[in-house]
């Protein structure tokens, strides 16, 4: 495994400088003397700009803002990847790194413009003792309203010394009054594995949600605890996991890959940042079949491991192509609350290959967090559609001979793609009405059997509900033609096609009226998930996504068949 090398500079330039001074001098020997020389030159420059502004600028500056913005500066001439992380992003690394944090144990989204409490809270934790209940909402924390702060914020007051005190002001469906908490913070152990059950023919699932330092025990002990079961094959559901630490993708993989197989390498611009990661111990799966869900918003660690069970034709990969991030970045210690992310190398699966897009500089993986969980379904009017591959010329083997590419991240053995939702699906998700709608239905019906089905009348109940709540959106033609009004108001004319416009009007909102009718199977599926989550937790949720879902239904099919799931390791590709 790789020696982790920190690197700790203060804030003030003359520490700044001296700090880089001594690293230059240890630095030097892995590049060229001229090359040492300029960079010790750019730095002194750098500094005395800073220094000359700070003290004659016409007016007084804000020396730590004045620094920032050099420094984001530098920064934006780099990948997005290369970045300052400062007080919250950084304890979010540092729960990355020790799989631990201070803190209650839930997980909240935003409902409308209020945290929310999303799932059941852990097990064990201050939250569930406490009585705390899915589909709360967190008015207040120590006497500060949460009206309208980000996940982020609301995280880091939730979060805080273990046996530290935090009070709560929850309102919940049904009580007239708010509710209030005292609570006790505790040592919370992050846990990546968010399902782990048996399905049909004895096929089991695992979904994991992130690379924290647990994940390769947490993947180990459930395949364990599924054995005991009679597991017979194994489907691991990477699909909207934005990856996490190297050492957890290689933790990860040591559970599916032979020991002593080649995992992943790294190579960098410098001699300590190239690595080989081998498989250091016997598989706990051994020889059952696998395969592995992946989707546009699998990244990073995600593609690591499908990488290297698809190069060394350990299972069969199923979905569509991955996101496409193949740098490594490594933490450099700043300060107490910063700290710095760089690029330092890019990463090769067992083939050699490369999983980097080569345009992938738009977007960060590790923003997309708070995705409705268990939605892998995409918006018809997303312009994220399905990429065109750019392969490279070099062909590339694995294991058994087949041609693979390097192309937009990991390209799956069977393409499964994303149902596509309607605009006025995706808006039901945004406003959160089967969420709010579930907490409402749960609460008044507690008798129900955990295998019920959406009945009629459940179904016209939601609808008079969104009636209720005033649900509202507009289609892409009521858009475009709230602009053509616009703009026909602005150049007079408006007056002559006015009465066209209303009859245009007329016909979009009698099509409107059909919207419920047409995504009826897409609203049965989402009111089952939610009202099984609200009565019997998270597992019960996502055994009901897993019912309908395209990519669990083909990944079973194919594992309960032996021939079919062979075949796909003697197919070459052209």
């Amino acid at each position: 495994m790789a020696k982790k090398r920190y690197i700790y500079v203060g804030l003030s330039l003359t520490v700044m400088v001296l700090t880089v001074s001594v690293w230059l001098a240890g630095w030097v020997s892995a590049n060229s003397p001229d090359y040492y020389h300029q960079v010790q030159k750019n730095i002194e420059l750098f500094g005395r700009v800073y220094q000359e502004i700070s003290k004659k600028y016409v007016e007084e500056i804000d020396p730590e803002k004045f620094m920032k913005a050099g420094i984001d500066g530098m920064l934006a001439t780099l990948d997005p990847y290369t970045v300052l992380v400062e007080k919250e992003g950084n304890q979010e690394l540092q729960i990355m790194s020790s799989g631990k944090y201070g803190g209650l144990g839930m997980r909240i989204g935003l409902r409308g413009n209020w945290p929310t409490v999303v799932e059941p809270p852990f097990d064990g934790t201050p939250a569930i003792k406490a009585g705390i209940r899915e589909g709360d909402v967190i008015i207040e924390i120590d006497g500060v309203t949460t009206k309208d702060m980000t996940i982020s914020k609301v995280a880091s007051f939730l979060r805080g010394e273990i046996g530290s005190e935090v009070f709560l002001k929850i309102g919940r469906e049904g009580e007239k009054r708010d509710i209030e908490f005292r609570m006790i913070r505790s040592e919370i152990v992050v846990t990546d594995v968010v399902y782990s059950g048996i399905m049909q023919d004895d096929i089991g699932v695992i979904r994991l949600s992130h690379f924290s330092r647990n994940a390769g025990k947490d993947i180990e002990k459930a395949i364990r605890e599924l054995k005991k079961q009679g597991l017979k094959g194994l489907v691991l559901d990477l699909r909207t996991n934005p990856g996490g630490l190297l050492d957890a993708a290689v933790s990860v993989a040591e559970n599916f890959i032979n020991k002593d197989a080649l995992i992943v390498s790294t190579e960098g611009r410098t001699s300590g940042s190239v690595h080989k990661f081998f498989s250091q111990k016997s598989p706990m799966l051994e020889d059952l079949p696998l395969a592995v869900l992946v989707n546009g918003f699998s990244a990073s660690a995600s593609e690591i491991v499908a990488g290297a069970v698809q190069d060394l034709d350990r299972g069969v990969i199923i979905g569509t192509n991955t996101f496409g991030k193949g740098l490594v970045q490594t933490v450099v210690p700043i300060s107490g609350e910063s700290a710095l992310k760089i690029t330092t190398a890019k990463y090769l699966i067992p083939s050699g290959r490369s999983i980097q897009d080569p345009k992938k500089y738009l977007d960060n993986p590790d923003e997309i967090l708070y995705h409705p969980e268990g939605n892998n379904k995409t918006d018809k009017g997303s312009k994220d559609k399905e990429p065109k591959e750019e392969l490279d010329e070099q062909v590339y083997k694995t294991l058994r001979g087949r041609r693979v590419y390097a192309a937009h991240g990991i390209k799956p053995d069977i393409i499964v793609k994303q149902d596509t939702l309607s605009l006025f699906e995706m808006n039901l998700l945004r406003q959160t009405m089967p969420f709010q709608f579930a907490v409402v239905y749960a609460a008044q019906h507690p008798e129900l059997d955990r295998g019920f089905e959406v009945t009629d009348e459940i179904a016209d109940q939601f609808e008079a509900f969104l009636q209720e709540k005033n649900f509202e959106f507009k289609s892409e033609v009521e858009l475009a033609l709230d602009r053509m009004q616009e703009i026909a108001g602005q150049e007079s004319y408006l007056d002559s096609i006015s009465g066209s416009l209303e009859v245009i009007r007329q016909k979009i909102n009698a099509q409107k009226k059909q919207e419920y009718k047409n995504s009826r199977q897409f609203i049965n599926e989402e009111l089952k998930k939610e009202v099984s989550a609200k009565l019997w937790g998270s597992k019960a949720e996502m055994e009901s996504a897993f019912k309908t879902d395209p990519a669990v239904q083909k990944a079973l099919e194919i594992l309960a068949d032996s021939e079919k799931y062979h075949a796909v390791f003697s197919i070459a590709r052209k």
